[in-house]
């Protein structure tokens, strides 16, 4: 299937090569290859291919990610880029910003995998192009959309753990509208979480619909409502919750050379606990209006935006928070040279003004390899649950201010590519919840994170091999402590061999120990999981899918006493109406 959104649809051409059209690391189309930053774009094929459950198995130990889970299905799973804190991995659903007020971090565990187009991961400091919290980097995910013919699609599955999935997708098009309808079902009992304790279970209820329209000046409308709900049980208690994202955009020519765009969103992440009836609701407001200007070779953004979020929490009262922004992106293309700027200014209701900037400069050595070096800054002030949380918050805590600088050099050949980036990043006031003083409670702390990051895939004739490898030194400027749990090593390797009608791979995941909290010499043991994946065209419209996932059986926490899953085996069959 294409793309949602405009911008997606513009990538989608080059979604079957190794150097793919990226868009959310400059917010206009420029492929991997020419990117003057560190990006990774899991494409329509390897999120097929795949057959993830969770969004984290996509994630996982790509370069310069920790995924970190309470647990398997459901369960709060934070995710860290480049060591800075999980509520400062911004999450974009199509452009528009998802994520909890109160804990600061995107709702990973609750959003359908069924869900997801493609996913595009920007590593280091995006502030100056979304705002607070791009500070450790940025993941977008493209929702599907219709293409231009119609289609119907219908999957069934089971599998260990007693889990259900049945997902329906409506797809079509009529003149210059398409629309896309998908809803689904995933139930399972689980898998033990905390040694000594039973099964928690797990259920999601989804609903997508997408409409968008392209009129014969060029000018194209689009929207969106997303709503994913349902139950989570965790040990001594339940809960229910509600993820809902409503979006409407357009883009407009004005003249040959300038486009301008909008796009106005709710987003909303709801959690109760059945038994004391305790709840945690963040409704999050956004406009943005960018307009991007070409000249010659050489473009410009400037735009504006502003963002309210309000909380309803039954533990404490907060305030509601608005952020105003205006931008301003400006990307110079000399040839053998590229030179990108960027500036922003913020004001914060709570934090006053914020002034962050970024540089850029990209220099190709020749046709296959290509220098970058990069410098960014970025602001993100602490949650309501870091600020007011009853006896853990600090109303006192200060904004997170970010300085990274970044060198990398990629070499593309066609048929496969590499990517080296060595990073340096200082993070002043970075917000960590420890008990290293005697008491669980927020703290800002000076840290650095320094690192190196390596990427590489191939494809040769019905192969296609990805890898990545993550060295990186978290710590506590104070202390020298590492910073919990981010590993300082991790590994993937994900290899697929495919046939006529049929296709078979496995994804090895590695990480070394992290540390259990700030302060502490305790370390998680490291592991290695192994998933094996087959899929079979077993009759004309018909399709069969089998997972098996954590192969090893090996029992790993990423989270100090949550187990994540055992083995698992999954089986989907999927139908194509037309």
């Amino acid at each position: 299937m294409s793309v949602v959104s405009a911008q997606a649809e513009t990538t989608s051409d080059s979604s079957s090569t190794l150097s793919p059209l990226v868009v959310t690391a400059t917010s206009t189309p420029v492929s991997t290859a020419d990117s003057l930053f560190s990006v990774t774009v899991i494409d329509t094929e390897e999120v097929n291919a795949q057959q993830a459950q969770q969004i984290t198995e996509l994630l996982a130990a790509q370069p310069g990610v920790d995924v970190s889970s309470n647990g398997g299905y459901g369960k709060t799973t934070s995710v860290y880029m480049r060591g800075a804190g999980a509520e400062s991995t911004k999450f974009l659903l199509d452009g528009i910003p998802l994520y909890s007020a109160t804990s600061g971090g995107a709702p990973f565990e609750n959003i359908p995998t069924s869900l997801i187009d493609r996913l595009e991961i920007v590593r280091g400091p995006k502030a100056t192009l979304y705002g607070a919290d791009a500070v450790g980097g940025v993941i977008q995910m493209f929702l599907p959309e219709a293409g231009d013919e119609p289609e119907a699609n219908l999957a069934i599955g089971v599998g260990s753990f007693n889990t259900k999935t049945t997902e329906a997708t409506l797809a079509g098009s009529h003149e210059n509208t398409q629309y896309l309808l998908s809803a689904g079902i995933f139930e399972t009992d689980g898998d033990i979480v905390k040694k000594g304790e039973e099964a928690q279970g797990y259920r999601n209820e989804n609903i997508l619909l997408n409409v968008g329209h392209q009129f014969d000046s060029g000018a194209r409308i689009s929207s969106l409502v997303m709503n994913s709900a349902g139950r989570n049980h965790y040990v001594g208690d339940e809960s229910d919750y509600q993820v809902q994202v409503i979006g409407l955009g357009g883009s407009f020519p004005v003249t040959d050379n300038w486009e301008t765009e909008f796009k106005v969103s709710q987003a909303r992440n709801d959690r109760t606990t059945v038994s004391s009836a305790e709840t945690y609701a963040t409704t999050t407001q956004t406009a943005r209006w960018s307009n991007t200007v070409w000249a010659d070779d050489h473009e410009f953004v400037l735009g504006a935006e502003t963002s309210e979020d309000s909380v309803e929490v039954t533990r404490y009262q907060a305030p509601d928070r608005r952020n105003d922004a205006a931008f301003a992106q400006a990307l110079f293309d000399f040839g053998v040279t590229s030179l990108q700027l960027n500036l922003r200014q913020d004001h914060n209701s709570a934090y006053g003004d914020a002034t962050t900037g970024g540089v850029a400069a990209g220099y190709k050595l020749d046709a296959v390899h290509r220098l970058r070096a990069s410098y960014g800054e970025a602001f993100a002030a602490p949650t309501f649950n870091d600020l007011y949380y009853p006896g853990s918050g600090d109303p006192t805590l200060d904004a997170t201010r970010s300085k990274t600088v970044e060198v990398g050099i990629r070499a593309d050949y066609g048929d496969r590519y590499w990517d080296v980036a060595v990073f340096d990043a200082a993070y002043g006031d970075l917000v960590i919840w420890s008990n290293y003083t005697g008491s669980w409670k927020a703290y800002n702390v000076d840290s650095t994170a320094q690192g190196i990051e390596l990427s590489s895939g191939l494809t040769l004739e019905q192969w296609r091999l990805g890898a990545a490898f993550t060295w990186m030194d978290a710590k506590d400027d104070k202390t020298g402590f590492q910073l919990p749990k981010r590993a300082q090593r991790s590994t993937r390797l994900s290899l697929d061999r495919m046939f006529e009608k049929s296709q078979i791979g496995m994804t090895l995941i590695g990480a070394n120990g992290r540390a259990t909290t700030l302060g502490s010499d305790e370390m998680l043991p490291g592991y290695v999981t192994m998933d094996l994946r087959a899929s079979y065209d077993f009759a004309r419209d018909w399709n069969a899918e089998l997972s098996i996932k954590n192969a090893l059986d090996k029992e790993y926490q990423t989270a100090k006493d949550y187990i994540n899953p055992g083995r698992g085996v999954f089986l989907t069959v999927n139908y194509m109406a037309f």
